[in-house]
């Protein structure tokens, strides 16, 4: 009985097609470990070699395999086995997917910038390690970048940024489209301009770190959302006895219209341009609602905007007010606005408090609204790839929600704190 099954058997075999014999000899080999993940097969010229079939059968069989997600192709370089415990991002695949900052990118800033932290959770969420990154010499001029690959995952990340020299607070976009990418994360980058043209290269893009109604229905967005921090420090705040409670919000100037213009002009032409930050007003609608829900009537008085480093010159202006129309408390945009208010304040033996954005560890005066970067480069990743999934699905907006951390507020600074400021 069974010589005879294994006589039928053999005889299927031998009648399937070609590439169904060499699917299933090398989905065998690869299942049974003789080609582990990671490895390289033989190429398409040596594989119909070894297996004594044509090309065209090897072709597709190893289209096959890419389609149940047991190798990945790479094109121009091969086939890989892939990682089953992490299987591709897009199985069949090898993704190209892009990274583009609104600074020059360096190692440091991985650390130090809001951007790093973003991007260190996009990668992250792609499987990916922040320290494998290669980050190539160029030139003042030249675009800077910073690449990662991994071939069990299908996927390279190459991280596109202005020269070192310029000023215009975006990569060049003919380096951007020759690099022929899947699709694309923009990290704060505000030229609308730019993002105008980026989204008109037709690759599926997420706008992260910038929330605009003009292209809400063109691409992903993912924000910080301040609804809940923001009002959670306005009624910490009345919960300590604070009524006047002011807004600080943050101005932006456009970036530079060319790479080469040089900071005499560029603050020339910057003259008279600035405009609120969205983010502020976003931050200013969570306070309002605090307010009101605390019984809190507020004026139009209470609400500022200026540029970073200005401080001193609103609290000059504040201090000249009446002591019951001063404020006692301020929530700003970045908590290093509220501590450097606090700070002069205190200096003419006024009492204020304060609260603002910022990531990571924090402890001096001021409250600290917390914002997760990495939090917020994990959800553009995730989103990213659901775009590359479902190309057909409607444009989203995704808020990541900022948290108060009462715990951390000192009397006095005990560690350096990565401040949230405009780009």
């Amino acid at each position: 009985m069974s010589l005879t099954l294994a006589s039928k058997t053999s005889s299927r075999s031998r009648r399937s097609p070609k590439h169904q014999r060499v699917l299933e000899r090398l989905r065998k080999q690869i299942l049974d470990g003789e080609y582990p993940a990671g490895c390289r097969l033989p190429t398409e010229t040596e594989l119909p070699r070894i297996l004594s079939v044509g090309k065209q059968t090897v072709v597709r069989a190893l289209h096959e395999l890419a389609r149940e997600g047991l190798i990945v192709r790479r094109r121009g370089d091969g086939s890989y086995v892939a990682d089953r415990t992490q299987p591709p991002l897009l199985p069949g695949r090898h993704l190209k997917l892009g990274i583009l900052w609104p600074r020059s990118i360096l190692p440091e800033r991985l650390v130090t910038y809001f951007q790093g932290s973003i991007t260190r959770g996009a990668l992250e969420s792609w499987g990916l390690n922040a320290s494998s990154g290669e980050f190539p010499r160029v030139g003042e001029h030249d675009t800077t970048s910073a690449t990662w690959t991994s071939v069990s995952r299908g996927v390279t990340v190459t991280c596109l940024a202005e020269s070192l020299y310029s000023r215009q607070r975006h990569p060049e976009l003919a380096a951007v489209r020759e690099r022929n990418f899947d699709g694309l994360l923009s990290l704060g980058i505000i030229e609308e301009t730019f993002i105008d043209e980026l989204l008109g290269l037709g690759i599926p893009s997420v706008l992260v770190d910038f929330p605009n109604e003009r292209f809400a229905m063109r691409a992903d967005q993912v924000y910080v959302d301040p609804m809940a921090g923001y009002r959670e420090a306005v009624r910490h705040l009345v919960a300590r006895g604070c009524r006047r409670i002011h807004f600080v919000g943050s101005m932006l100037v456009p970036p530079a219209p060319a790479a080469d213009m040089n900071p005499d002009a560029l603050h020339q032409w910057r003259e008279g341009k600035k405009r609120a930050d969205p983010d502020s007003f976003l931050r200013m609608s969570a306070w309002r609602s605090a307010l009101d829900e605390c019984g809190i009537k507020l004026t139009d008085a209470w609400i500022h905007f200026d540029l970073y480093g200005l401080e001193a010159q609103l609290a000059a202006k504040l201090l000249q007010l009446p002591d019951s129309q001063r404020p006692d408390a301020v929530v700003c945009h970045g908590i290093s606005q509220a501590e450097m208010l606090m700070k002069i304040f205190a200096e003419h033996g006024v009492p204020l408090l304060g609260a603002g954005a910022v990531e990571g560890g924090y402890g001096g005066p001021a409250l600290p609204i917390r914002v997760d970067g990495a939090e917020l480069g994990r959800t553009a990743a995730e989103l990213l790839l659901w775009k590359l999934h479902r190309p057909s699905r409607a444009a989203l907006r995704v808020g990541v929600p900022m948290g108060l951390v009462v715990q951390g507020a000192q009397s006095t600074p005990s560690q350096p704190a990565k401040v949230i400021e405009p780009a």
